[in-house]
């Protein structure tokens, strides 16, 4: 993670308590909690994420994994304060999917928000295959992609494969999830298009805090560069929650 990333995450840290994270994230496997069956819950790509957080009171077992030591400590922070459990069942695990194996588990949940898209298709139908090893019938797997109908997903951005390297379909879903082995309970796909005045006011502090870093202090250089850098994007993201037949 470069220095500007982990600049943002400080400042995610700094204006979402987990009262508020865990409020405005939308998690609809609360629905189907009273289903879930035995075993514990993984988080891929977790960052500081309202998911485990909220979860962190159930008492299961939990396996948050990310490459990133920074997001383990700051959730490992989350959890302590809102629900001080029994550490001793929160497992942060610093690796890097596919390179490293899934734990050895058979798990009742499998959490990937905004995750899959970082891999190609190829990538994502191996991870998801290592995936049906590791849960069991009644198994619930929730995702959340960026969409094809996302601004990023454009020519215009011409290195922006190098970071997302794939943008879903629906379609794309039905033959990573397939039906042989899984059930789909719920799929949406949604688009923001204005983003709300909180979060764009974090995002100016992020910025500006590059531009001082830069030692760029020009006072119109500096207003045209935060206009362009924190413009208005079309968000575009499919959420679904999948069940292991």
């Amino acid at each position: 993670m470069d220095e500007s990333l982990k600049n943002y995450w400080k400042l995610y840290s700094k204006y979402y308590s987990n009262e508020k994270m865990i409020h405005q994230s939308h998690n609809p496997l609360r629905e189907y909690e009273d289903e879930f069956v035995d075993g514990p819950i993984l988080e891929l790509g977790c960052g500081q994420s309202s998911f485990l957080v909220e979860l962190s009171k159930s008492g299961r077992e939990i396996f948050a994994v990310d490459n990133e030591n920074l997001q383990l400590q700051a959730l490992n922070k989350r959890i302590a304060e809102y629900s001080s459990p029994d550490l001793g069942k929160i497992h942060l695990l610093n690796l890097t999917i596919p390179k490293n194996n899934l734990p050895e588990k058979k798990f009742a949940v499998v959490i990937m928000s905004d995750f899959l898209h970082f891999f190609t298709m190829n990538d994502s139908k191996a991870l998801i295959s290592e995936i049906a090893e590791r849960t069991s019938k009644g198994s619930l797997i929730y995702i959340r992609v960026h969409s094809k109908k996302h601004s990023y997903n454009n020519p215009s951005y011409p290195d922006i494969s190098d970071y997302f390297k794939h943008f879903f379909s629906q379609e794309d879903l039905d033959v990573l999830f397939n039906h042989a082995d899984f059930e789909c309970l719920t799929c949406s796909e949604n688009k923001q298009f204005v983003k709300s005045k909180y979060e764009h006011t974090m995002e100016v502090e992020w910025f500006t805090g590059l531009l001082d870093q830069e030692g760029i202090t020009d006072p119109e250089e500096r207003e045209n560069a935060i206009h362009e850098n924190t413009s208005e994007i079309v968000d575009a993201w499919i959420t679904c929650i999948y069940r292991r037949k």
